[in-house]
């Protein structure tokens, strides 16, 4: 008597085999995912630092950590990094040779939503001319007004010369905001009154903003050049008054400094070599003043060659962060710390 196979069995091992005779196999859950290329909106790739801070010391080495938020362009965070795309070159440190060891990558979603009050400082010196000459800061901060979402609002003051200009107050109406940002142009030059502007900008925020979320977002090329507030000043006013230091740095700027203030009062720093970052920078601010966008958690080793006290004392690391891309190219982002 013939025995009859179920064809559910047969169907099974002829699946089977296919499998194994198949170029790429049947492996769908272990593909890679499809690499997600920016959008065509004149923008280049940038990142926002919003924590670095030490988390360990010994004498020879030290352990910091650095949240960084990453663009893929005016519209998206990128979120397809993995470890090996996050790298910190050795530096001589001291006379010696530091090394960087990634501890740690992971990817860590945004957290409630919050409404924000946001006053935008624009520089306008003269250096403006030279770093910019395309004004793709006046297009990234239309495209950040055109983001801003019902519930929150927005201000707008620019400076140069000796003083700042009060543009347009706290409001909603960001077709207003956005006749004054085009008014901006051609309109470049003197000198850079940046902790003056900051100082006055933190009070007008704490009086006249209504929102949770209460920041300043400085956008400049330069480091001040005026006379009257200094830089320990400002940070002190914005940690006293609860108001959140955005700073956007262009080209050779002092990006020490923004990061430090960023740093200390909450907000974060974004670096741009390319006025083109402007768009992607501008483009996403909105998510990290609401609050909800996701970023990478890195961990990062540093230890040299040396007689065992390389970190001994009090000191500062400066260096740069490379952050490579799976559709291609890369950026460097400045980042620095001090230690004790």
């Amino acid at each position: 008597m013939k025995k009859i196979i179920p064809f559910a069995i047969c169907a099974q091992q002829i699946i089977f085999i296919l499998c194994l005779l198949l170029p790429f196999g049947c492996k769908k859950d272990h593909d890679e995912p499809p690499i997600v290329t920016p959008i065509d909106d004149h923008s280049l790739p940038s990142a926002a630092i919003l924590r670095v801070n030490v988390i360990e010391k010994t004498a020879d080495h030290l352990k910091f950590r650095m949240d960084i938020a990453v663009f893929r362009d005016s519209k998206n965070v990128e979120d397809q990094l993995k470890a090996d795309n996050f790298v910190i070159d050795s530096v001589d440190f001291y006379g010696y040779t530091a090394n960087f060891k990634n501890n740690l990558t992971k990817l860590v979603n945004g957290g409630n939503p919050v409404d924000y009050s946001a006053l935008m400082l624009m520089d306008q010196s003269g250096s403006i001319y030279d770093s910019d000459p395309n004004d793709y800061r006046l297009e990234a901060a239309n495209i950040f007004c055109s983001n801003l979402g019902m519930n929150n609002n927005v201000a707008l003051w620019s400076f140069s010369g000796y003083n700042y200009q009060q543009l347009v107050g706290f409001t909603t109406d960001t077709a207003k905001v956005m006749e004054k940002i085009e008014q901006l142009r051609n309109q470049e030059g003197g000198s850079t009154p940046l902790y003056s502007t900051q100082f006055d900008g933190v009070d007008f925020v704490k009086t006249n903003g209504a929102k949770t979320n209460k920041a300043v977002l400085t956008f400049t090329d330069g480091e001040n050049t005026e006379w009257g507030k200094t830089n320990e000043e400002v940070v002190e006013q914005a940690k006293v008054k609860g108001v959140l230091l955005y700073n956007i740095g262009l080209g050779e700027v002092s990006s020490t400094l923004l990061l430090d203030q960023a740093v200390a009062t909450g907000g974060a720093f974004m670096y741009a070599k390319d006025a083109r970052q402007l768009i992607s920078i501008f483009g996403n601010l909105g998510k990290l003043l609401t609050n909800t966008a996701i970023y990478y958690q890195t961990e990062w080793t540093i230890s040299g060659k040396d007689n065992g006290t390389l970190f001994q004392g009090n000191g500062e690391v400066k260096h740069e962060l490379k952050i490579t891309f799976p559709f291609g190219g890369e950026i460097t982002v400045p980042f620095n710390f001090k230690y004790q």
